[in-house]
């Protein structure tokens, strides 16, 4: 049976069989836990930026705190880190959407070159949209454990039922938009252990500027590992070589040290 997941979307209960369930969750949770205390990781030898800015977008039940990590290790490469201003990110709410938008705005307005966005899980859905709204206000977009491909096996299949009333009806149609490739280069990080989602739901159709890296993180984890760390690093320093200056999409990264799957 189908039901409106935090972005409208179709979820389904995982199967049986799938690995996703209680204790899926319950491995979730140690290790963000883990990640969140661990030395923070930040290698003298990784490509750096030149100022960029840098969106972070947290995902379903997740606040910007929950990317702090992200943003500490990004910051200590010379990009310019910006947290979205959610505190818990419920699905598109009323004005949730509309405030990505005027925050990209802004943020594109005070840099005056594209940005970065980078969601985690649900945050690189609205990533994926906001690109496709507004092309030439972004550079790249990064997603982390962000599932694209309906309907969705999730444990949190009874949350999203839960939190669904809340949702603007007018952001609930974004199946075929999220789908399909934005107008700009799209790295999209996804791990066959991932506890929250099927990893398979994660998988953009790849081309020469939509990329898909496996990274041995738990979903909840992804911005923190520092494998999945280094990844983004290569994937920013590489879209921006390649892009350059020219107004249209370039290709994505695909880093020596991490997977790549279809």
């Amino acid at each position: 049976m189908k039901s409106d997941t935090p972005t409208g979307l179709a979820v389904i209960p995982p199967a049986p069989d799938s690995g996703l369930g209680i204790a899926s969750c319950a491995r979730e949770l140690v290790e963000a836990a883990v990640s969140t205390f661990a030395p923070a990781h930040h290698p003298d030898d990784l490509p750096r930026g030149s100022g960029q800015t840098v969106l972070l977008i947290p995902g379903f039940l997740a606040g910007d705190w929950t990317m702090l990590r992200l943003k500490d290790f990004l910051t200590h490469l010379d990009y310019r880190v910006e947290f979205a201003g959610v505190a818990v990110n419920l699905g598109p709410t009323k004005g949730l959407i509309p405030q990505l938008e005027q925050t990209v705005e802004r943020l594109f307005a005070g840099a005056g070159r594209p940005i970065i966005l980078i969601g985690q899980s649900l945050g690189g859905v609205f990533a994926r949209g906001l690109a496709h709204r507004h092309p030439d206000k972004i550079s790249h977009v990064v997603t982390l454990c962000s599932p694209i491909r309906f309907p969705i096996p999730t444990p949190l299949e009874a949350f999203a039922k839960l939190l669904a009333p809340l949702h603007d009806p007018s952001a609930l149609d974004l199946e075929s938009e999220i789908v399909r490739a934005p107008l700009v280069p799209v790295t999209a990080l996804y791990s066959k252990s991932d506890g929250i989602v099927d990893w398979r739901s994660c998988l953009q159709d790849e081309s020469e500027h939509c990329v898909n890296l496996e990274v041995a993180a738990a979903h909840s984890a992804m911005g923190s590992h520092p494998q999945a760390q280094v990844a983004i690093a290569h994937a920013l320093a590489r879209v921006s070589a390649t892009r350059g200056s020219q107004p249209g999409p370039a290709e994505p990264s695909r880093p020596d040290d991490a997977g790549r799957g279809r």
